[in-house]
């Protein structure tokens, strides 16, 4: 078996050849004519009627991620600040139901006078959150001989 080898220029043609590069072009661009012996480039398309005025946003994914973080963020701090609102709403209605009065006696809490206090059945941290609010109490800080007003159980 035999065969005939002939070496082919390499790139014979690198002087001639144009390399493609991208080119900007406008609305209305026409092609320049090709070299002879060179096929002619497709004809450009004719320009669209009426432009968007607007193109759409792309986002890449961490882009997606960031709008997701961000959305997820402000509705998270809408919900926190709704509960706020609603809480403050619930919590400000006054007490509407028979009350008495007791004096403070040393080693007296608010939980140990609201656990007395309570009927049964009744949730001795409702009972904590009445006395708070009738007395206009901020937290659990007693005196002795203080007179507190609490819910008649």
């Amino acid at each position: 078996m035999s065969a005939l080898a002939i070496p082919a220029p390499l790139h014979a043609d690198r002087a001639t050849r144009r390399r493609r590069h991208l080119q900007l072009v406008g609305p209305g661009f026409v092609p320049a004519p090709a070299p002879a012996g060179r096929p002619m480039a497709p004809a450009a398309r004719p320009a669209p009627a009426a432009r968007p005025v607007a193109a759409p946003i792309r986002l890449t994914a961490r882009g997606r991620l960031v709008v997701s973080t961000l959305a997820l963020l402000v509705s998270v701090a809408l919900a926190v600040a709704a509960g706020a609102w609603l809480g403050g709403v619930v919590s400000d209605q006054p007490y509407a139901g028979p009350v008495d009065r007791v004096s403070v006696t040393a080693g007296d809490t608010v939980w140990g006078i609201a656990a007395a206090t309570a009927g049964e059945g009744q949730d001795v941290r409702d009972v904590v959150d009445d006395i708070l609010r009738l007395n206009g109490l901020a937290g659990g800080e007693l005196v002795v001989g203080q007179q507190l007003v609490v819910p008649a159980g």
